[in-house]
């Protein structure tokens, strides 16, 4: 099957699943990146619960490499299979604003 359907992004998107940690309050809970652009990440995790609006911090853990960034939840976006554990997880959209970020996207996953 074949959808025409326009694209509805302005840049393209890299789909990786690394592991992040999502800081929120005193807790922090492993989650999974699934989808990450300049603007922010996708994220997923079978019993994580955010809140649309809620401020987290962002630990993107790359071999010895822990960056830590400030970002918002900005929407839910259902389940979603994770294969690095085999598993559907819940997913939410976490909005970065930080320049660093979109430095960092760009630097390690070029499209």
């Amino acid at each position: 099957m074949v959808t025409f359907a326009r694209e509805k992004r302005t840049k393209g998107r890299v789909k990786r699943e690394l592991v992040v940690k999502v800081k929120v309050g005193q807790e922090t809970k492993q989650v999974y990146m699934i989808d990450i652009s300049p603007g922010g990440m996708k994220v997923g995790g079978v019993l994580l619960k955010l809140t649309i609006g809620e401020q987290v911090e962002v630990s993107i853990i790359q071999g010895s490499e822990t960056i830590t960034f400030a970002g918002i939840v900005r929407r839910q976006d259902g389940t979603y299979h994770i294969n690095r554990i085999g598993r559907e997880g819940k997913t939410f959209f976490i909005q970065i604003s930080d320049t660093r970020f979109s430095e960092f996207v760009n630097g390690k996953f070029p499209t």
